[in-house]
């Protein structure tokens, strides 16, 4: 077996093997997430995470607080804390998804780069 042939069979496997891994994760989104936390950017996905819940349960608070409360002022300062909170708790879960869709994005590529590099390798 000469040198070409090895390189052919190693890309072969290669793509078979990242075309096989990235069905499977498109498949569920929780399999997404859970191959999120293996990449170098974990620590931050985390914390957004953490972040995001810290923030809901603030607006939850917030909204107890609203439903009890008897003067408009202060209702006011609920109403606010409520609002405010939810969407940086939004704004914390529509970046988390972004990610998931870029990590996506960027396992396709690897794929076709395969891809290409195989055909080359053909010709």
């Amino acid at each position: 077996m000469n040198i070409d042939e090895q390189i052919q069979r190693a890309l072969n496997e290669e793509v078979n093997h990242h075309r096989d891994k990235n069905e499977k994760l498109n498949a569920n989104p929780f399999k997404q997430m859970k191959a999120g936390f293996k990449g170098s950017m974990k620590w931050i996905y985390i914390q957004v995470i953490f972040f995001g819940f810290v923030l809901f349960i603030g607006m939850v608070y917030c909204a107890y607080r609203f439903y009890h409360e008897q003067e408009l002022k202060a209702l006011l300062g609920w109403a606010i804390g409520i609002i405010i909170l939810a969407l940086f708790s939004q704004i914390a879960k529509m970046w988390y998804w972004t990610e998931l869709g870029h990590n996506r994005v960027i396992r396709e590529i690897k794929i076709l780069e395969l891809q290409i590099a195989q055909m080359k390798e053909k010709k």
